[in-house]
């Protein structure tokens, strides 16, 4: 419900929102990108296009994406480690992110990259709508 309220009105990205710290926290861009798609939403779509059952979506999605990525120690990409020297392991389960032109692991669509507010973003065009 929370997710749904905040997205009225408003035409600003999606992917924007869902990363604006002061709504939503903890969502950076990888897990943005990974969020929107598993949900099935294009992250140029504007917020308050979203319906209530997409809000929805997209809030489990968030969760579950964070929560797998928190379980297996975050996302290594370079060379970053945790406290304990370990990498973390998340970024085997991406589905889009740095995915761009390789074929979309579901619908085999190659992934598209844009810029949005200077950062990368990825996302099926096919699988999100």
């Amino acid at each position: 419900d929370y997710l749904f309220r905040i997205t009225r009105k408003r035409r600003v990205a999606i992917k924007a929102l869902i990363m604006n710290s002061h709504l939503v926290v903890g969502v950076g861009n990888i897990y943005a990108s990974e969020a929107l798609f598993r949900a099935n939403i294009r992250p140029t779509r504007a917020a308050g296009r979203l319906s209530r059952t997409q809000a929805a979506a997209l809030a489990r999605s968030i969760r579950e994406v964070l929560t797998g990525a928190i379980a297996i120690g975050g996302t290594t990409l370079r060379d970053y480690v945790n406290a304990d020297g370990a990498p973390g392991y998340f970024r085997q389960q991406l589905f889009v992110y740095e995915c761009g032109g390789k074929p979309c692991r579901i619908c085999a669509t190659p992934v598209r990259q844009i810029l949005q507010g200077q950062r990368s973003t990825y996302f099926c065009p096919r699988c999100q709508r």
